[in-house]
């Protein structure tokens, strides 16, 4: 049984500045182009990198970026069900956190993924407290 990791929007913002543990994220697209990883992103987690990039560089940088999301092995998730809905809302008001990471992790939890994020500074708490695997970037 392959892996399925679920991308939060600092995964791919490493992997596009190559900050620190973009390896990682390289390593994760790497297995999944080789069928033997899935991935998946949910559509207000790209909307995040999608935002850093036009507010970095420029739109016409992001559309490009966004554009090519369509010829990676990256899974996109625009639906906002009642079970997303009820488990990110209750991770939101459990810890704080960011809409996009509590939908994100509530996305995890449905497909019993990874979350692949470097966010500890929100997210240790919730590695700490709750069944959900992590793959931290650094």
């Amino acid at each position: 049984m392959k892996n399925t990791y679920i991308f939060d929007a600092c995964a791919l913002i490493a992997l596009l500045s190559k900050e620190n543990g973009y390896e990682k994220v390289e390593e994760i697209i790497n297995a999944a182009k080789n069928n033997q990883a899935k991935i998946v992103m949910h559509s207000l987690n790209l909307y995040e990198v999608y935002y850093n990039i036009c507010k970095t560089y420029s739109k016409d940088a992001a559309l490009k970026f966004l554009n090519g999301i369509e010829n990676s092995p990256i899974e996109l998730n625009a639906e906002i069900s009642k079970e997303i809905i009820t488990i990110a809302g209750n991770l939101k008001i459990k810890y704080k956190m960011s809409l996009a990471d509590s939908i994100g992790l509530a996305q995890t939890c449905i497909l019993h993924g990874i979350f692949v994020t470097a966010d500890h500074h929100e997210l240790d708490i919730v590695a700490k407290n709750e069944k959900i695997d992590f793959a931290w970037i650094r």
